[in-house]
């Protein structure tokens, strides 16, 4: 399911980036395609895309598709560690959260603000963004029902990474 995490793997910070062209020719998409689809009992392998570019270097991955080696799968590993060490939330933004949260906070946006501040580390642009958000959508808002968890195929504990947020806002906002 989604095997570039809604393009968020193609979209690399900029340490992530530096590592898989240092040591790889293939680009973010074909490299997380190849690894998905070197995966045991992968049979089939889907990618939304957007334009025509992609469509076609999605299918340029198969034709010359080979599988991941040795090196590459500790290279995939060493770029997942980098992602993770940047405090980032793997949300894909599928929205699922959204359509059962009670209070009509936009998780997605708030998850995609808090990784593109742990990744930037810009206090003066969360603060802004955050407050451009409206007063429903905050992370404040949340009641902790816990139903978004449930709807959020990545399993994520949503009502936790919102108070994670907020007290993030809270910080910069000091």
């Amino acid at each position: 399911m989604e095997p570039l995490r809604g393009g968020a793997l193609v979209n690399l910070s900029d340490k992530a980036l530096k590592k898989l062209k240092e040591n790889s020719n293939y680009s973010p998409a074909a490299f997380g395609l190849r690894w998905a689809a070197s995966r045991d009992n992968v049979v089939t392998v889907l990618s939304g895309m957007s334009n025509l570019e992609q469509v076609k270097e999605n299918i340029q991955t198969f034709i010359d598709y080979n599988e991941m080696d040795e090196k590459e799968e500790k290279l995939a590993d060493e770029i997942a560690k980098i992602i993770q060490s940047q405090g980032e939330i793997n949300c894909t933004a599928c929205k699922y959260c959204m359509e059962v949260c009670p209070r009509g906070i936009n998780i997605p946006a708030l998850f995609a603000l808090y990784n593109q501040y742990k990744v930037t580390n810009n206090k003066m642009f969360f603060k802004i963004y955050y407050e451009t958000l409206a007063e429903s959508e905050k992370a404040d808002k949340c009641i902790k029902c816990g139903l978004c968890s449930k709807n959020c195929p990545q399993s994520l504990d949503i009502p936790t990474l919102l108070t994670k947020i907020n007290d993030e806002y809270n910080k910069s906002a000091g």
